[in-house]
């Protein structure tokens, strides 16, 4: 039996619906309201895309995956944004992170979208992106907020893992476009911390230095970094990964590196 499957209760498309299904585990259905939240195994669907027919645990799993709504298609906030993300394909290559899209456009409108994205920006969306007709996914995922957007999907990015956990949830209003550099900036941070064991401070970018988690002392530091560790106070330790491999200009402030 697919364990995986069993943790997951699946919803049937309604009659007279476009065939979309969502699977919610089990113990989440049981609530009178359920969203997604920091660590739980994010719902399992299906959906068409610009991509052709997609499954999400079968597309993601195995890659970090950033999955996000916008409230539609030839919109001007979310042409900026699908512009910038299009723009950074290497960069997700390089960190093993899969980006997928949601909205209620229809697939010819997105396909159409894109096309102007690429003529205008000279990007090409390299990211598959769902059409949610009806809003059943971005109902299930809190994405429809009623009082900022009634029937449009806010700008809700989730940040899963490998493992399809949600790391991360990040949510913007309607008249503000996300940024870029700070998705991939949190997805740096969860990866560092998932490989070292470390904290990142408020600011951090990859090169700064990290903080010691609460709990770790002194002796295991050094016996994990050796003599990289600077104790600031009893519970503020900071810890440079990197200082053996650079020639080390001295630090600009108590964590930040200049860029």
């Amino acid at each position: 039996m697919n364990m995986k499957a069993s943790l997951f209760r699946r919803k049937k498309p309604e009659s007279g619906t476009t065939s979309i299904t969502v699977s919610i585990p089990g113990g989440y259905s049981r609530r009178v309201v359920w969203q997604p939240q920091i660590g739980d195994l994010f719902p399992d669907f299906t959906a068409q895309t610009t991509h052709g027919p997609i499954r999400l645990f079968d597309w993601a799993e195995g890659s970090w995956t950033v999955l996000f709504s916008y409230p539609g298609a030839r919109t001007p906030v979310c042409t900026t944004e699908m512009a910038s993300l299009a723009a950074c394909a290497d960069e997700f290559t390089k960190h093993n992170v899969k980006a997928i899209g949601l909205t209620a456009s229809t697939l010819d409108a997105q396909r159409d979208w894109q096309d102007d994205i690429e003529r205008i920006f000279g990007v090409k969306v390299f990211f598959p992106c769902a059409e949610d007709p009806g809003g059943k996914l971005s109902r299930s995922f809190g994405m429809l907020h009623s009082k900022a957007s009634g029937e449009m999907p806010i700008r809700k990015t989730f940040v899963l893992d490998p493992a399809l956990r949600i790391r991360a949830i990040q949510e913007y209003p309607m008249f503000m476009g996300r940024n870029t550099e700070e998705t991939l900036r949190i997805i740096h941070a969860l990866q560092a911390q998932d490989s070292l064991g470390l904290a990142t401070p408020a600011d951090w970018f990859p090169g700064d230095v990290y903080l010691l988690p609460m709990g770790v002392s002194d002796e295991e530091c050094h016996t994990r970094f050796g003599q990289t560790s600077c104790r600031l106070t009893s519970y503020l330790c900071t810890v440079d990964v990197e200082a053996e491999r650079r020639e080390g200009a001295p630090l600009p402030g108590p964590f930040q590196r200049r860029r």
